[in-house]
């Protein structure tokens, strides 16, 4: 017999029922028919998910339409910090940008 796939709504009922019926997670596993093995993990896997969910994919950016001064204002060569979910800083010269970018959008796939 295949072993049963549950989606993640499916583990997050399942996570909720069981925090609500005052059962051990073995109990509620054994009158559910789950594999005990299998719920362990399931209140990190919805933890994961809800993160996920509550991430931003967008990036606040401005955009001037001036040109470049011949000589930048002071301060143009300072190090850009960003700020990143979790509550992640990260500071990189504005020349990095790209490839910073580049490396965050690859770290999430």
């Amino acid at each position: 017999m295949p072993k049963k796939r549950w989606s993640i709504e499916e583990k997050k009922q399942h996570v909720e029922n069981w925090r609500a019926s005052g059962l051990t997670r073995q109990q509620y596993c054994k009158l559910h028919a789950i594999s005990f093995n299998s719920m362990r993990e399931w209140p990190q896997d919805v933890a994961k998910a809800e993160r996920r969910a509550n991430e931003s994919g967008l990036l606040p950016v401005h955009i001037s339409t001036q040109s470049p001064a011949a000589n930048p204002p002071q301060g143009v060569n300072d190090p850009v910090m960003l700020f990143l979910p979790g509550g992640i800083r990260m500071s990189c010269h504005s020349t990095q940008l790209t490839d910073v970018f580049r490396a965050l959008k690859h770290a999430n796939a």
